[in-house]
């Protein structure tokens, strides 16, 4: 998970391990969507394979069982996208 702190930006890495980098989220949103992240609130990017469901409060449960926000203005967007990835296999729908 990558998040916005400020002009900063915290990325959040499977190993446990977080940095902290001088640019801000936007920035990474460009470079990054591509290459399967999406925006899940204007303070939260997520890499979607690492995403295991969307629960019923509005949150993405990530493989870690961590949570991320999705906001009511992004909710239809982060939905499709994972739909597409359900489509293809990559994505699956937890509990």
């Amino acid at each position: 998970m990558i998040r916005c702190d400020g002009n900063y930006t915290k990325f959040f890495v499977t190993s446990g391990k977080t940095y902290l980098i001088s640019r801000t989220l936007g920035e990474y949103d460009t470079l990054l969507t591509p290459q399967n992240f999406i925006r899940t609130h204007k303070s939260h990017l997520v890499n979607k394979k690492f995403i295991s469901f969307i629960d019923h409060d509005g949150f993405a449960v990530l493989k870690d069982n961590s949570k991320v926000e999705v906001s009511r203005r992004r909710k239809d967007e982060v939905m499709s996208s994972l739909s597409e990835q359900l489509a293809v296999g990559s994505w699956q729908v937890g509990s």
